[in-house]
C-alpha cells in the first residue's frame, strides 16, 4: 500500500524544490509515509481529513476524494481497526491532497494539504510507543541539521551577492535609458561594466559550496532564481554591450531634407537582436516561482519592471526602422497632404481646413509639391464622390463635405477625414495622395521650433515657436493686413509652405528629442498621420498618430466625448473655453450605470473684436460676439434628461456614429457669458468588480479640462488606496480604470473607524 501510495504521489507533479528528481523522491516519500501513519493514527483524524480532501477537488479527483472518505468511514465503523482500510483512505487521501488546483489566494490549498499531512503524522506519533517516538524525534532532528548546513551556505552566497546585484541592476538601466535616448555608444562601457557586475553576482549565488539548497524545499527556488536571474543578467548585458556599439539613433535624422534611409535600415538587426534578448531575460523573471521571499522579489520586480519597459521602446524602434523605410519612399516616391487645421473655427476634429500642402518623398528625399487654400479647391458646382466611412456619409454628407473641402474635418474620427480627403484630393485637381499629415498652430510652432523663425509677407514680425500659436489663432484676425481677408488666407497658406519648406531643408534633432519635443502635440491631438498603407497603422497607433475616435473599452464601461463646430463661419472660438465634469455612479452587482455630466462652457469674445472675428453670417440675426456652434455629445448609453442654464433643453433624436450613440443640437453662448449643460446618462454596461472609462477631448484653442468621480453603489467600495477622482489631462492617456470591493456592515463600520 505504501510504495503503491508513493508511486502515485511522485506522480502528482509537485515542485517542493524545483528540481524534477529531488521533488520525485519527496512528493514519493510523503505519499508512503502518509499511507503508513494513516494505519496508525486515530480514525477521526483521518475521518477530518478525508472529509476535507472532498470539497477542494475537482474534476476526476473528486472520485478518489469520495473513495477515501468511504474507505475512512468503513474504517471506522468496526470495534477494533482494521488496518488495511486505514492505509487505503490514506493512500487515496494523499493523491487527492497533492493534486489539489489552486483556489482562493495563492498557497491556500498548499496551506490546507500541510496541515492535513501534519495533523495525520502527529496523530501517527501520538499512537507511537515511546522508543518510536524516539526514534522519530531523532529523525527529525537529522533532517532539521541537513536543512540547516544546505540552507545556510546559500543564504550567504545571496547575500554576498545582492550589492552586487543591484549595482548590476542600476547600471544595466542607465545603460538601457542611454540607447533609448539615443546614447548608445556611452551605453557600450555601461553595459559590459554591468555584465562584470553580474557574472560576479552570479559566481557568488551560485558558487559549488550553495549547490545544497536544492535539497530544501523553499530555499531551493531563492536560489535557483538568484542563479538563473544573475546569469540571465550576464547574457543580457553582454549581448546588450555588442547590439548598443551598433545602435546609433543620431545617425538617423534629417539633413536638409534627406533622410539616410540605408543607416535606418542597418538599425534592424542590432535591435532585432537586443529585443531577442531582452525578450528571453523577461521570460526567466516571469517564470519565476510564486513562493519567492521578499528578499528576492524586490529586486526581481524592479528588473522585471525596467525590463518590460525597454522590451516596449525597443519593440517600438524596431517596429519604426521596419516601416518608415517605406513611408519615406524607399519603395518609390509617396505624395502626403499636409493640412492646417485652425481652432479659431471649430470642427468636430478640432477646426477647419485653412491651407493645405502637398510633400514628395521619395527615397528618404523630402519637397514642397504645392500648397494653397482648401477653399480654393472646393467646386461650387461639381459634387465630388465620396466613398466612404458610411458612417461618415450618413452623418456630414448633408453639409456637402465633397463641395466645402475646408469642412471636411466634421468628424471627430481622423482616420474617417484622412479617408475623405484621400478620396477628394484627386477629384478637385490634386494627385493621388499616399496619406495625411494634419497639424494646428501648436504643432507648427513645435515645428518651428527646430527650423527657427520665419518671416511671412504682410505681416510684420517674424513668426517663431512662441509665439506662432497665437499669431495663427488671433493676431492674424486682429492685424489690418494688406488685402483684408485675402490676406488673412494668405498669411496661413504662406506660413504653412514657408515652414515646410524650412522643414524640409534644415537638419532636424534625433527620434528621441524630436519624440519628446512633439509628444505633448501628438497626444492632444494637435499632429496626426494616416496613410493609406495599411501595414504601418499599429506603429501609428502606438506612436499616438493615429487620432483614431475611442473605441469602448472592454466592459464594464463607459466612454463620453464632446464636441463643437462653429455653425456662425466667424473665427469666435479662439476665445471659447470648456471644462467637463462627470459624476459616474456604478452598481456592481447589478451592471447599472449613472453618468451625470456638467458642461461649463464659457464665450470670452468681446463686443470690440473685429467683425471678421464675431461677426455671424448673414440673416443670423445673432448679435455680434455670440458663439453659435453645433455641440455633439457621444455616448454608448441613453441620455435620459438635459438641461441649459437650467432649462430643459432638447438634443436632435441621436444617431449612431463610430459605434456610440451621437446626440447633436445648436448651442448659443452671448458675449462674455457663461454656458452649463447639464446631461443625464443611464446605461447597462454589465456587472463587474471594475469600471473603465475613456473620454476624447477636443483640441480647441484653450485646452478643454475635465474631470471624472466615481461613486460606487451602496454595498461597494473602491479598491484600498484608490482615488475616485480622475483628471485626464489634454496630454494624457484618455483612459482609466476602477476597480471595486464588496463591503458589509462590518466592513461599512471598518470603513469609518468604528
Amino acid at each position: 500500500m505504501a510504495a503503491a501510495a508513493g508511486v502515485g504521489a511522485g506522480l502528482a507533479g509537485c515542485h517542493p524544490t524545483g528540481y524534477a528528481g529531488v521533488d520525485l523522491i519527496y512528493t514519493a516519500l510523503i505519499g508512503a509515509g502518509f499511507a503508513i501513519a494513516a494505519g496508525t493514527a486515530p480514525r477521526g483524524v483521518l475521518l477530518v481529513v478525508t472529509a476535507v480532501a472532498v470539497p477542494l477537488s475537482r474534476s476526476w479527483l473528486i472520485v478518489p476524494a469520495g473513495a477515501a472518505l468511504l474507505a475512512a468511514f468503513a474504517a471506522v465503523l468496526p470495534r477494533r481497526r482494521v488496518r488495511p482500510l486505514s492505509e487505503l483512505s490514506g493512500a487515496l487521501a494523499v493523491q487527492v491532497v497533492l493534486r489539489w488546483p489552486p483556489l482562493g489566494f495563492h498557497g491556500l490549498t498548499a496551506a490546507v494539504a500541510a496541515a492535513c499531512i501534519l495533523s495525520v503524522a502527529l496523530a501517527a506519533w501520538t499512537a507511537m510507543s515511546r522508543p518510536g517516538r524516539r526514534r522519530a524525534v531523532v529523525a527529525a532532528a537529522a533532517a532539521a541539521g541537513l536543512v540547516i548546513v544546505c540552507s545556510v551556505p546559500a543564504l550567504i552566497g545571496a547575500y554576498l551577492a545582492r550589492p552586487t546585484v543591484d549595482r548590476a541592476v542600476s547600471r544595466a538601466k542607465a545603460a538601457l535609458t542611454d540607447i533609448e535616448s539615443g546614447q548608445a555608444p556611452a551605453a557600450v562601457d555601461t553595459l559590459d561594466t554591468a555584465a562584470a557586475e553580474f557574472g560576479r553576482a552570479h559566481a557568488r549565488a551560485d558558487a559549488w559550496w550553495t549547490w545544497g539548497a536544492a535539497l530544501v524545499p523553499v530555499v531551493a527556488q531563492q536560489h535557483r532564481s538568484v542563479a538563473q536571474l544573475t546569469s540571465a543578467g550576464t547574457a543580457l548585458a553582454a549581448d546588450g554591450g555588442r547590439q548598443a556599439a551598433l545602435i546609433d539613433f543620431h545617425r538617423i535624422r534629417a539633413r536638409n531634407g534627406q533622410v539616410d534611409l540605408a543607416a535606418l535600415e542597418r538599425l534592424t538587426g542590432p535591435l532585432q537582436d537586443l529585443h531577442d534578448r531582452v525578450e528571453t531575460t523577461l521570460a526567466t523573471a516571469d517564470h519565476q516561482s510564486q513562493w519567492l521571499l521578499p528578499q528576492v522579489t524586490g529586486p526581481l520586480h524592479r528588473l522585471r519592471d525596467q525590463l518590460a519597459k525597454a522590451d516596449g521602446n525597443i519593440g517600438l524602434a524596431l517596429e519604426a526602422t521596419r516601416q518608415v523605410p517605406a513611408l519615406l519612399g524607399a519603395d518609390g516616391e509617396r505624395r502626403y497632404l499636409a493640412v492646417f487645421m485652425t481652432p479659431a473655427e471649430t470642427r468636430g476634429l478640432g477646426g477647419f481646413l485653412g491651407a493645405y500642402a502637398e510633400i514628395s518623398v521619395d527615397q528618404g528625399r523630402l519637397r514642397v509639391v504645392r500648397t494653397g487654400l482648401p477653399k480654393d479647391m472646393s467646386d461650387p458646382h461639381g459634387e465630388p464622390a465620396i466613398p466612404g466611412p458610411a458612417d461618415y456619409l450618413a452623418r456630414y454628407g448633408p453639409f456637402d463635405p465633397g463641395r466645402h473641402f475646408e469642412d471636411v474635418s466634421y468628424s471627430p474620427d481622423f482616420p474617417s477625414v484622412a479617408e475623405v480627403l484621400e478620396a477628394l484630393y484627386p477629384q478637385v485637381g490634386g494627385d493621388h495622395i499616399d496619406g495625411v499629415l494634419l497639424l494646428d498652430p501648436d504643432a507648427l510652432a513645435t515645428l518651428l521650433g527646430f527650423t527657427g523663425p520665419i518671416s511671412v509677407p504682410g505681416f510684420p514680425d517674424t513668426i517663431d515657436s512662441a509665439n506662432a500659436a497665437d499669431v495663427l489663432l488671433r493676431q492674424q484676425y486682429l492685424l489690418a493686413t494688406a488685402g483684408g481677408q485675402s490676406g488673412r488666407h494668405d498669411l496661413l497658406q504662406q506660413a504653412l509652405a514657408i515652414g515646410f519648406k524650412r522643414l524640409t531643408s534644415s537638419t532636424l534633432p534625433s527620434p528621441k528629442v524630436l519624440g519628446q519635443a512633439l509628444g505633448p502635440v501628438i497626444r492632444q491631438g494637435r499632429l496626426l498621420f494616416w496613410t493609406a498603407d495599411p501595414r504601418p497603422q499599429r506603429l501609428l497607433r502606438r506612436l499616438g498618430l493615429a487620432g483614431s475616435f475611442p473605441a469602448v473599452p472592454a466592459p464594464p464601461a463607459d466612454l463620453f466625448a464632446l464636441t463643437i463646430a462653429n455653425a456662425a463661419n466667424n473665427k469666435i472660438d479662439a476665445y471659447l473655453s470648456e471644462s467637463v465634469q462627470q459624476n459616474l455612479v456604478y452598481d456592481p452587482a447589478t451592471g447599472t450605470l449613472h453618468d451625470d455630466v456638467q458642461v461649463d462652457l464659457h464665450n470670452g469674445a468681446a463686443a470690440s473684436l473685429p467683425d471678421y472675428v464675431i461677426g455671424s453670417f448673414v440673416g443670423s440675426g445673432l448679435p455680434p460676439a455670440t458663439n453659435f456652434g453645433w455641440l455633439s455629445v457621444y455616448s454608448p448609453y441613453t441620455l435620459s434628461s438635459a438641461t441649459l442654464g437650467g432649462a430643459p433643453f432638447r438634443f436632435q433624436p441621436p444617431v449612431t456614429e463610430l459605434g456610440v450613440h451621437a446626440y447633436s443640437a445648436f448651442v448659443t453662448i452671448p458675449s462674455l457669458t457663461d454656458a452649463r449643460l447639464e446631461l443625464h446618462f443611464v446605461g447597462s454596461p454589465g456587472a463587474g468588480t471594475s469600471l473603465s472609462a475613456a473620454v476624447r477631448l477636443q483640441p480647441l484653442a484653450r485646452p478643454v479640462t475635465e474631470r471624472i468621480v466615481v461613486t460606487p453603489a451602496p454595498g461597494w467600495a473602491l479598491q484600498r488606496g484608490a482615488d475616485p477622482v480622475w483628471t485626464p489631462g489634454p496630454d494624457e492617456v484618455q483612459i482609466h480604470t476602477w476597480r471595486f470591493r464588496k463591503i458589509g456592515k462590518i466592513g461599512q463600520n471598518t470603513e469609518k473607524g468604528v
